[in-house]
């Protein structure tokens, strides 16, 4: 066997722009929902006597199959790594050779964020132009670069549990057409906001239903487990919500497992996966005044395309 290229963080950077990225995402995640692709469910186990653990996540799409491998070990930003590290292994598909090692954490911070821009393309208003972000970490971002890149995007307001975080962000982020402004509350960024992006490490909710303004979108992100959420049950129920893959979001989205335990939202009040609304074969945003939300998990299929892309070009 031959040497497998590799695919460095700086690399994935440069290559997989994120305007692509989003169309790419959008194609994607409309192949899952006519099921030309059908991702399994990824599967983690625990490492280094419950220091860490690792997922992995094997696939297979018309245009590569592979796996991504990951770390997650919750104690490395206080060593100055990141919490996830991990890298895309793609097969030739005619022969089955390795054919390429992709750098994951960079792939991953480009393709969560330019699926959440295909889902508000597909959802929220023409006009939205208030941002909401609710974390500061690399989704906030990337998802700052995405929502610019389908919205008019003119005010943003930055909260996480840090204001100085919040506010260094802020500044590294404002320019001549966005205003970014950190503010103390997730109440205070939410309240009025066009677009809500929750891409935080919160367990609990941060974002309250009664405080989201009618005919905003809402992305949430940040949580992917079955007992986690950003979102109150509240959220859940004023909103149209939207799936990425279902089945997977109803054994792993806590954001909509607890809203139905509390009675809130059922599973058939799911309006369908993002993909469908792409296709045009389920019915987006139907009103000035509805809430949209779409939940992210992020699958495989998502990063073996961007992969793919990126060792493409």
């Amino acid at each position: 066997m031959t040497n497998i290229p590799y695919f460095d963080a700086e690399t994935v950077r440069r290559v997989l722009r994120m305007d692509a990225c989003i169309d790419l995402m959008a194609e994607t995640q409309a192949a899952i929902s006519r099921g030309e692709i059908t991702p399994p469910l990824r599967s983690f186990v625990p490492v280094a006597d419950g220091k860490g653990g690792m997922g992995i996540m094997p696939g297979d799409t018309p245009s590569a199959f592979g796996a991504k491998l990951v770390s997650i070990y919750a104690d490395n930003p206080a060593r100055g790594l990141p919490m996830i590290q991990g890298c895309i292994l793609l097969f030739d598909r005619e022969n089955g050779t390795p054919a390429a090692l992709v750098e994951g954490a960079a792939v991953t911070g480009i393709r969560t964020a330019a699926a959440s821009g295909a889902a508000t393309r597909a959802l929220a208003r023409e006009d939205a132009s208030v941002l909401a972000l609710l974390g500061y970490g690399v989704q906030a971002e990337t998802h700052l670069e995405a929502m610019r890149c389908v919205r008019p995007v003119r005010e943003v307001r930055v909260w996480g549990p840090s204001i100085e975080k919040a506010g260094r962000f802020a500044a590294a982020h404002t320019d001549d057409e966005v205003a970014v402004t950190a503010v103390e509350t997730a109440r205070e960024a939410v309240s009025g906001a066009d677009i809500v992006c929750g891409v935080s490490a919160a367990s609990e909710p941060v974002i309250e239903g009664r405080r989201l303004a009618d005919g905003c979108h809402v992305n949430l992100v940040g949580s992917h487990s079955p007992r986690t959420r950003e979102a109150d049950g509240e959220t859940m129920g004023r909103a149209r919500v939207f799936t990425e893959i279902t089945e997977f979001a109803m054994k792993e989205a806590g954001d909509i497992l607890l809203a139905i335990e509390e009675g809130f939202l059922t599973e058939s009040d799911l309006a369908g996966e993002i993909g469908a609304v792409i296709d045009g074969a389920v019915e987006g945003r139907r009103g000035e005044d509805e809430i949209t939300l779409y939940k992210s998990l992020g699958n495989v299929a998502q990063d073996l395309a961007a992969a793919h892309f990126i060792a493409g070009q």
